[in-house]
């Protein structure tokens, strides 16, 4: 045997040393990836806990929205932090004191849900995130006699809310929103 044959042999072996440890290598991968497929062991659980579902979404949605308006209806304008926290609080808060408070109005507001989607379940202890599509069927704005002095420009509008709650106690709490409704189209200009 010549040193080139020493060598090759030498170099074959170490080709069939490296696909033995990448068969190797490769049968591990495999087996980790049919691992993880697995069903779980007998006891253990990859169920989340605390999911929402569409059917409680919208009890929760309902029973906010009415105490919401509820506050609004109340001379007083009191209850708000017992459904709304973060964002939510302030941003109606602030509402509250400088659309009504300010004027000495109460509002009268009648929603009505034409559609909800659950974006985030609140699986684990997560935040509950709501798509909610709803009408204003009304919205009065009542003057310290009870008497309408005037009705909010968007009722008859489909509004469209994306809408945030997370786990207060035994209950639900609003904690931000945000208005997705597109603005109504205006006048084409017209160029003469």
């Amino acid at each position: 045997m010549d040193a080139r044959s020493v060598g090759r042999q030498g170099a074959t072996i170490e080709r069939m040393e490296c696909r033995r440890v990448a068969t190797i290598a490769a049968a591990c991968a495999v087996a980790v990836v049919l691992a993880s497929c697995a069903a779980p062991a007998h006891g253990a659980s990859t169920a989340q806990s605390g999911c929402v579902s569409q059917s409680e979404a919208t009890q929760i949605w309902t029973s906010i929205d009415d105490r919401l308006n509820a506050v609004e209806l109340d001379p007083h304008h009191t209850g708000a932090s017992s459904v709304t926290t973060g964002n939510a609080l302030a941003t109606i808060t602030t509402y509250l004191q400088q659309q009504l408070v300010a004027h000495g109005f109460t509002e009268r507001e009648v929603d009505h849900l034409d559609q909800l989607t659950v974006v985030q379940a609140a699986c684990n202890g997560s935040r509950l995130i709501l798509n909610v599509t709803m009408t204003l069927v009304q919205d009065d704005y009542l003057n310290a006699a009870g008497a309408v002095d005037h009705q909010d420009a968007s009722v008859g509008r489909e509004l469209n809310m994306l809408q945030e709650y997370v786990r207060s106690g035994s209950g639900w709490k609003e904690t931000d929103f945000s208005d997705l409704t597109p603005p109504p189209a205006s006048p084409t200009p017209q160029i003469l």
